[in-house]
């Protein structure tokens, strides 16, 4: 379990440099990572939290995601009644 010093040394550096970080050390969970100003902390309790960081970055991915898909619907609904108004328009100014 982390510690709110040793989740907020991870925050700080950011999951990209921390995967990095457990490249360089020991395969099993139990392995302490070193080269933290808060100590050690284990290979289980940094990959708990980046699986953690994971889900919630997908989250946000997509909630990006549903609103680029809002966006674009809503793009496209104003271009058919833009050009419903002109043909409209072309259509009344000739009779």
């Amino acid at each position: 379990m982390l510690t709110p010093e040793q989740r907020a040394e991870l925050e700080e550096h950011g999951a990209a440099s921390i995967r990095f970080k457990l490249t360089q050390y020991g395969a099993g969970r139990g392995a302490s990572i070193s080269g933290f100003k808060c100590g050690d902390i284990t290979r289980g309790d940094i990959e708990d939290w980046l699986a953690r960081k994971s889900r919630e970055e997908a989250a946000q991915q997509s909630a990006i995601l549903r609103w680029a898909r809002i966006a674009g619907w809503a793009g496209i609904i104003g271009a058919l009644l833009t050009a419903t108004g002109i043909a409209i328009s072309i259509w009344l100014s000739t009779r």
